[in-house]
């Protein structure tokens, strides 16, 4: 303490610790703050990280799905060509006789059709059953309308081409002629004389 402390009657020193304990309360929050902070910060860090990782996992996966998408149709198409094989080496063994047995050719044919038949229906594919049923547009497709006295109106008449079902879902609908219902002929007749009179 300095003389003119003293001569005043200052405790300076009571002034100073009191300073002191201030000053250690007001920073006491402060120090207890920058651990939280660093804490946040470690967790912001690690979530980063996190996420960083699982957008990278999450593209990999993309990839391998991708790739096992490409080796799944790889090694069906291979299955299917594998077994279409022997059915084209039939049809060259049919193209390859020299015969006037037409009946016979026919025969063969037959076969390799219906060889062919059991491999796509082996893989789900089934016809679409049009002739005589009544017209479905999710199963089938106009190609014509015919007015017919023997089918009632909206019902399939002839097919034109066949449809086919994979799996309940429609690969191909089939194509068919629709009937309609039969025009009066005794209107056309009087619409025939009104125009003959005018």
């Amino acid at each position: 303490m300095s003389i003119e402390d003293e001569e005043k009657g200052v405790d300076v020193e009571g002034e100073i610790d009191e300073s002191v304990a201030e000053s250690a309360e007001t920073e006491s929050p402060e120090a207890v703050e920058i651990p939280e902070i660093d804490k946040v910060r470690a967790e912001a860090v690690e979530n980063r990280d996190r996420y960083l990782r699982a957008v990278a996992e999450l593209d990999n996966f993309r990839k391998r799905t991708v790739k096992m998408r490409a080796e799944t149709r790889d090694d069906t198409l291979r299955d299917v060509l594998l077994q279409i094989g022997p059915m084209l080496d039939n049809f060259r063994r049919a193209l390859g006789q020299e015969t006037e047995d037409v009946a016979s050719f026919r025969q063969g044919i037959e076969i390799i059709f219906k060889q062919f038949n059991d491999i796509l229906s082996g893989y789900g594919l089934i016809e679409i059953q049009a002739d005589g049923q009544p017209f479905d547009p999710n199963l089938h497709e106009a190609l014509a309308q015919v007015p017919s006295a023997e089918h009632p109106p909206g019902t399939v008449m002839q097919e034109m081409e066949k449809g086919y079902m994979l799996n309940d879902r429609v690969v191909r609908p089939t194509r068919v002629v629709v009937s309609t219902a039969m025009e009066d002929e005794g209107n056309n007749d009087g619409d025939q004389q009104a125009d003959d009179q005018q």
